[in-house]
């Protein structure tokens, strides 16, 4: 089907139990893709019942030594980040020794410029993104970043990369802010695929849209978890960041019962709610909130299910979060359980299964051990522990959306031939736990014992 060319609206009543909804659905004119909010969906229904060697880059062969018995003595992730403060001293070393050149040669400098610098975002060979690691917050996003930053055959910037201003062009902020560029290869001559992280990317306004437009057949790599723990570590995250970027002159620390619902009132969005740029002021509104928790919804702009039957509306709240169908784009659905270094079945499994998703030639190195950071003395007593009693209620919360998001990724999700995940049945025996209060579960078996 063609994306529509010009801005088209239809309004459609639904008229229900003596209640009239009015929606409006509006198709606004993009290359690619198309809105459509779930709430629009509902009313429809109601109303008719995508070189140069990378071994080159590595500098001489002292250098070299170094670095590899340096490596030898770190952790995959630690290395990652060894890595990515190194290519970026490079890089700099790479393009002051290039200014240099183009500024004392006066004939024809362009020929000297050729290759990534002079790299054309309008006109690429192909894709600049293969895949993007693009969900959710504190569901192990960073842990994945710095894992696959460590394999040969993968480019992943260090550090976030996020496109929730409105209409971006994302290959041309990658290539000229980030230093993306094509042509890389490993040492035996394999493609090295380009990606990017961002936690967020599904819970902001424009983050779906960028992705439709500008990389409709790339691959999405997509971390979940418990509800109930999701919070948790989300509440005291955002504790430890508040105090450490404030310098200790700020604490946040308010009663969850006050972040039970939305994230910001008037709009479904758990990111980028206010300005052009997705300024927000406001403190529950950078997703620490009930909400944040329903990442069914956030699945559901992917555009993968029907969203056709009264069943699975309901499930999915009636949002209004608009929906950004690519048909041609994959998702590799993952539990934050699968990464259990100690599971060495399940944990080779779900490497196996993602080298296979990504089009990897050669194997992933083993999972390495996935752990938190620890909260500052001065605010230990401010973080919660979800399991004690005053936070029944918001447990009581999450555990109703955990069951309404276990139902639709089995029924609905899952069903897509878009959506693959590992070793379905240890999968699925995770997010089955989601319908579930863990500290319920956790006080039985201490009585048991």
């Amino acid at each position: 089907m063609s994306p529509p060319t010009a801005t088209a609206t239809a309004t459609a009543t639904a008229t229900r139990s003596s209640a009239a909804a009015t929606v409006v659905v509006t198709a606004g004119r993009r290359r690619r893709g198309f809105a459509l909010t779930v709430a629009a969906a509902s009313a429809l229904l109601l109303s008719s019942a995508g070189g140069v060697s990378a071994s080159s880059r590595r500098g001489n062969e002292a250098e070299a030594e170094v670095e590899v018995e340096a490596e030898a003595m770190a952790s995959p992730v630690e290395l990652g980040r060894r890595k990515s403060q190194l290519r970026r001293l490079k890089k700099k070393d790479k393009e002051q020794k290039k200014k240099k050149k183009v500024e004392s040669e006066t004939e024809a400098p362009e020929l000297e410029l050729a290759s990534e610098l002079d790299l054309d975002p309008a006109n690429l060979p192909r894709p600049l993104l293969d895949f993007a690691v693009i969900g959710f917050p504190k569901t192990g996003t960073s842990f994945m970043e710095h894992y696959l930053f460590n394999t040969e055959e993968t480019f992943i910037d260090n550090q976030e990369n996020c496109f929730t201003d409105a209409g971006m062009d994302m290959a041309d902020h990658l290539i000229t802010t980030r230093g993306y560029t094509l042509g890389q290869s490993t040492a035996d001559g394999y493609r090295v695929k380009n990606a990017v992280k961002c936690p967020k990317d599904l819970m902001g306004p424009h983050s779906v849209a960028n992705y439709a437009d500008n990389f409709p057949d790339i691959k999405f790599v997509v971390s979940t978890r418990h509800p109930v723990w999701w919070f948790q570590s989300r509440y005291n995250y955002k504790l430890r960041q508040t105090f450490k970027h404030s310098d200790g002159e700020k604490i946040w620390a308010p009663p969850t019962s006050e972040l039970l619902g939305a994230c910001a009132e008037g709009t479904p969005y758990h990111y980028g709610n206010t300005g052009p740029k997705g300024e927000v002021d406001d403190e529950k509104a950078t997703s620490v909130c009930t909400d944040g928790a329903k990442f069914h919804h956030s699945l559901s702009r992917l555009g993968k299910t029907p969203m056709d039957t009264p069943e699975e509306l309901a499930l999915l709240g009636l949002h209004t979060m608009s929906i950004h169908p690519m048909p041609k784009a994959k998702v590799f659905l993952m539990e934050i359980g699968q990464f259990d270094a100690d599971d060495t079945v399940h944990a080779n499994q779900l490497l196996s299964d993602m080298k296979d998703f990504l089009g990897l030639e050669h194997e992933l190195p083993p999972l390495p051990e996935h752990s938190s950071k620890n909260l500052q003395e001065e605010i230990q007593e401010l973080a919660i522990n979800i399991c004690d009693d005053e936070h029944a209620f918001v447990r009581a919360e999450l555990v109703q959306t955990g069951r309404e998001a276990y139902r639709w990724i089995k029924d609905y999700f899952m069903q897509s031939p878009d959506v693959a995940v590992s070793a379905e049945d240890h999968f699925l025996g995770l997010i089955e736990q989601w319908q579930y209060d863990p500290c319920q579960e956790a006080t039985s078996r201490e009585l048991e014992q």
